[in-house]
């Protein structure tokens, strides 16, 4: 989908409409992303908070344009990081940003950190776009008010959820509704059950998985469309003989070697995919070679994988390792090498490749995370900038991930959980600190979870299958 956006040039014609994608608005960002990104201020809260404000108010600023909206913000303030600056040192900038265009919103953010702006200069123009009449302006206004009117009642059911002070309170009054919703799903739940076995007995398939955020009434649906599909192609169904099937979010060969289908594709896709599997496969061969020649140019880092890292097929995976190891390459092709503090080798530390639009950052269990399109001298200095805090974390993670164990444990046993998860973004240390809080409420708590699924995340809330959702940091 493209984005209109209306710019003024200095062509005799006055006013041309461009048009810019969101993909063309991202990559022309990214330069500045790679300077104000919070997580490269771990060590700086203050600027980290600032930085991490000023990006939502230019992401809300930039997508109420796209959709011509009108939105006004102050100043934005943000702190850069710079080469040519010592370590805690950084460069404070204000972006004053009153028009109404998305392109003279980029540029002007650009030009005020002193980036390029050729990506955007390239940008073709097109042919003058006609008026806005008075019927544009009313229907336009017409779908805002409608849009506000939307968010405003979710972010008022959202601040209801966010109301919830006590624990106690809460569970009580909402673990007969949890009980009731998980008991009414208990047909479907037995339906995808039945479907699996299916699948798997008359296949051959080794397993089938599903990501636990899809609601079991679209897994069913997916399987009854798979078993469907199975049906009318069943010799192609034999490319699945002793494979691990996994309903996600793509459709591709997983880094493990799943057959990974994407829930909201047509089954087309999933046809095409079964049918070409073993070609999908030839990626797997490639990756540990690209992993090694990774590991070896940056000093033997160990080139690894997070448990929750985005699902990508093994292709994509492979297409990202190049392009690092490429980028290192010219690196060190152009004369530029690691600092002298830094050790020669790396092999007591992680690292992890993800998508372009991934972060870089130290993960709260110590790795690096990279996006393959992560710059070479940013990586390098990023590295050499925390080596002391990935060290620290890898050593509370060592530590934790063993008193977590045990915790999640022994609230499962003693409040007679279904099961006790969490989400993605809860690290070892707030689950342990959840768990503790939670054990010194087992008088007044047990009676109201016993025989529930807890899910641990940073809000109150009952999910349509009977999940009780709570912060980990909830009030007393």
């Amino acid at each position: 989908m493209y984005c209109r956006t209306k710019i003024s040039c200095g062509c005799a014609s006055g006013l041309v409409c461009r048009f810019l994608s969101s993909a063309e608005v991202s990559t022309a960002l990214r330069p500045f992303y790679f300077s104000v990104h919070p997580d490269l201020f771990g060590k700086y809260p203050e600027q980290r908070k600032i930085n991490e404000h000023s990006l939502q108010q230019l992401s809300a600023l930039i997508e109420a344009q796209q959709s011509s909206r009108r939105m006004s913000v102050p100043p934005l303030p943000f702190y850069l990081r710079q080469k040519n600056m010592p370590e805690g040192e950084f460069k404070l900038i204000k972006i004053k940003l009153n028009g109404h265009d998305v392109r003279e919103t980029v540029v002007k953010v650009l030009n005020a950190c002193d980036i390029s702006t050729k990506f955007i200069d390239k940008i073709p123009d097109s042919p003058k776009k006609k008026g806005f009449s008075a019927e544009d302006f009313r229907k336009a206004y017409q779908e805002y008010s409608d849009e506000f009117e939307k968010a405003s009642e979710m972010k008022r059911k959202v601040a209801e959820k966010k109301a919830a002070t006590n624990i106690v309170e809460w569970v009580w009054a909402n673990g007969r509704a949890a009980k009731d919703k998980y008991e009414s799903t208990a047909a479907t739940r037995e339906q995808v059950k039945t479907l699996i076995d299916h699948l798997c007995k008359a296949y051959g398939i080794k397993q089938v998985k599903y990501d636990s955020g899809w609601n079991t009434s679209h897994i069913r649906g997916a399987l009854q469309s798979l078993v469907a599909l199975a049906s009318q192609h069943t010799a192609v169904m034999a490319n699945l003989e002793g494979r691990n099937i996994a309903l996600g979010q793509f459709t591709g060969v997983s880094l493990d070697g799943d057959v990974f289908l994407n829930i909201i594709d047509v089954r087309h896709e999933w046809l095409s995919l079964i049918k070409k599997v073993s070609q999908e496969d030839s990626a797997l061969v490639m990756i540990p070679n690209y992993e090694k020649a990774l590991s070896s140019i940056l000093r033997n880092i160990h080139i690894c994988r997070r448990k929750f890292m985005p699902k990508v097929s093994a292709s994509q995976y492979c297409s990202h390792l190049r392009q690092l190891i490429t980028s290192i390459g010219d690196f060190y092709g152009s004369g530029q090498k690691f600092p002298s503090t830094v050790p020669q080798l790396l092999d007591k530390y992680e690292i992890v490749v993800e998508p372009e639009a991934g972060p870089l950052m130290v993960s709260p269990t110590g790795q690096f995370i990279t996006p393959s399109s992560c710059p070479a001298e940013e990586l390098v200095a990023f590295i050499s900038n925390h080596l002391d805090e990935a060290t620290e974390l890898m050593t509370e993670y060592s530590i934790n991930k063993h008193v977590e164990k045990a915790l999640h444990k022994e609230v499962m046993e003693r409040f007679g959980l279904l099961d006790l998860q969490k989400d993605d973004s809860i690290t070892p240390a707030y689950m342990i600190s959840c768990c503790e809080r939670l054990l010194t409420r087992t008088e007044q708590l047990h009676t109201k979870l016993h025989g529930t699924i807890l899910y641990i995340t940073h809000y109150y809330s009952v999910l349509s299958e009977g999940i009780l959702c709570i912060p980990w940091n909830f009030k007393s």
